[in-house]
């Protein structure tokens, strides 16, 4: 039937506002947090180590302390301070059924400060967390309620900017709100990759997976140096893509993928909103070991065996495409949060030359996605809790010679390219020593050349040192018995009158298991110690110091995981 234009005029200007006043209503619940143009450091749903970006990181021009203004009218609900994460955290609940989040703060504002030294003081520490009620400090829409900064895990100044409905703290895509965010750029298609799923199948001849780079030609994209797409038996495809937006050279993520084939959907996804309960399935969402090992954040258009989140949609057949008697003509569209499309064509042919792989003799153990496993040898001990992987497992564990300062061999958990959903708890042997030395002894993961990663920690017992990680590899032990180290920066004058100076800055480190406890006491009373982690710069302020004419005495201890001290003394007067 065809629809006469008058009509067609009808029903688009009906469509479009609908659509207009769908985005004109999210407008109207929150304005700006800061008062600089918005420019994009990183954009929700972006592809991170082991979880999606939750909100949108603004810039702040290279600078902190840029007032950070409240969204909507509400009140402070919760403030959270972490050495690691978003820093120094503020959160707004808002009538409108949504909570903000503000992370990377420098500080807060005088009020809210006021209530979080309190506190700091009450629990001599400098890590908090604080809830409030509604009528504790309620807040109005571009109220200053703190400072920006680059507090926490960030890598620059930044703000980090979150919109999370308030029932059940799900971060939504703030980009979905109206805030007034330049974006004409088409997002950008980096690497088609196809996979052979099975034992049978084959892409380009082969029962491995194929990477191609691809490039813009005109409007489309297309394939960076021709060739023939050839596959048979069951395929599954994935795509690399970013996004970039008006003034700003970040490479961000896009908000849409679709597949198509011989022009019917068979996979879509859209990053709207995702729970912080499911975003570490992005390991399985992405292909961990291109991502781990090379870089390349491919993201899959088919489905794993266990995967729980909820960003997909028109997904057939697992999104899986069946080679047999024909080929297909493929469709990739990529589309960002306002509406700008990529799209690239390709054709993959059936393969009826290569002959049919035989399938590999596998000798190790089946490890079922579904069930909780368990690998025992006299020298190590690995429990798996069911669900821990994506999909079943061929077990692989073996042993490579003990490394410099280690107390045992080296114990390869898989590799380092495998993905893992939850804890897994690893016993290992060492040397059976006094409790004393055996609360010296530290696990740690290492790299594929052997260097260390990180300190995973551990408790000894009898001969055995016990921890649980996320992720698998390498894993010795080592022994730390060397303490921390206290270095006073250029910038603080260890003089004896100190009146002028409103703080003091040290720099601490710790050559193996890292910082754990840190404290300042003048004389003999507890006083705030700032820490940032990223830098190892502590300082103390004076603002709860009595000046007096005599001198005062401060000590300040750093502690490591294992518990070796420093501790650095001396007399000024202030």
């Amino acid at each position: 039937m065809t629809v006469p234009t008058k009509h067609i005029a009808f029903l688009f200007f009906l469509v479009l506002g609908s659509n207009l006043i769908a985005q004109s209503d999210s407008s109207k619940l929150f304005t700006a947090p800061l008062n600089v143009p918005m420019y994009l450091a990183g954009n929700f749903g972006e592809i991170r180590p082991g979880h999606f970006h939750a909100g949108i990181d603004i810039k702040t021009q290279q600078v902190e302390g840029l007032p950070v203004l409240a969204a909507a009218d509400g009140y402070v609900s919760r403030i959270k301070i972490s050495l690691g994460g978003y820093g120094n955290a503020l959160y707004i609940t808002h009538p409108n059924g949504y909570t903000t989040a503000y992370g990377h703060l420098q500080k807060y504002n005088d009020a809210i400060n006021s209530l979080v030294l309190d506190e700091q003081y009450k629990k001599e520490r400098f890590t908090v967390e604080l809830f409030f009620t509604p009528d504790q400090l309620p807040i109005k829409q571009g109220d200053t309620v703190a400072l920006s900064g680059n507090s926490g895990g960030s890598g620059g100044p930044h703000l980090h900017f979150e919109i999370r409905k308030t029932s059940n703290s799900v971060p939504q895509n703030p980009l979905k709100f109206g805030f007034d965010i330049k974006d004409k750029i088409d997002p950008i298609f980096k690497n088609l990759a196809m996979y052979p799923m099975n034992d049978t199948s084959l892409v380009n001849g082969k029962a491995e997976p194929v990477f191609i780079p691809l490039k813009k030609s005109g409007k489309q994209f297309v394939i960076t140096k021709p060739q023939k797409l050839t596959a048979r038996g069951v395929v599954g495809f994935g795509v690399e893509a970013i996004d970039k937006l008006n003034g700003s050279n970040n490479r961000c993520g896009v908000y849409n993928i679709t597949l198509k084939a011989d022009s019917s959907t068979i996979y879509e996804h859209q990053m709207d909103a995702i729970g912080f309960d499911v975003t570490r399935f992005i390991n399985t969402h992405v292909d961990f070991y291109q991502t781990k090992k090379y870089k390349r954040r491919i993201q899959k258009s088919y489905l794993t065996t266990y995967n729980k989140l909820k960003i997909y949609k028109n997904v057939q057949n697992k999104g899986l495409v069946y080679f047999s008697k024909y080929g297909h003509d493929l469709n990739y569209t990529i589309t960002d949060a306002y509406g700008n499309q990529s799209t690239f064509d390709f054709t993959v042919n059936v393969d009826t030359v290569s002959e049919t792989p035989v399938p590999d003799t596998i000798t190790l153990p089946l490890f079922k996605y579904n069930e909780a496993n368990t690998f025992s040898t006299e020298d190590v001990d690995i429990r798996f809790p069911e669900y821990s992987f994506y999909e079943d497992m061929y077990f692989k564990h073996y042993l490579t010679d003990t490394v410099k300062h280690a107390v045992a061999p080296t114990h390869h958990i898989q590799n380092l390219y495998s993905p893992l959903q939850k804890y897994m708890t690893v016993s290992i042997r060492v040397p059976d020593v006094s409790l004393d030395k055996g609360k010296k002894f530290i696990a740690v993961s290492l790299n594929a050349k052997y260097r260390l990663i990180s300190p995973e920690g551990g408790k000894y017992t009898n001969g055995w040192i016990t921890f649980k990680t996320r992720s698998l590899g390498p894993y010795t032990v080592m022994v730390d018995t060397t303490p921390p180290v206290i270095k006073p920066i250029k910038t603080t004058p260890l003089a004896k009158s100190m009146s002028d100076y409103k703080q003091l800055v040290f720099k601490v480190s710790d050559n193996l298991s890292g910082v754990k406890y840190y404290s300042v006491h003048i004389d003999g009373e507890w006083h705030l110690l700032h820490f940032d982690s990223k830098t190892g710069l502590v300082w103390v302020d004076f603002s709860r110091l009595k000046h007096a004419e005599t001198p005062h005495k401060l000590e300040l201890k750093i502690g490591d995981s294992v518990n070796n001290f420093k501790t650095f003394s001396f007399d000024f007067i202030w």
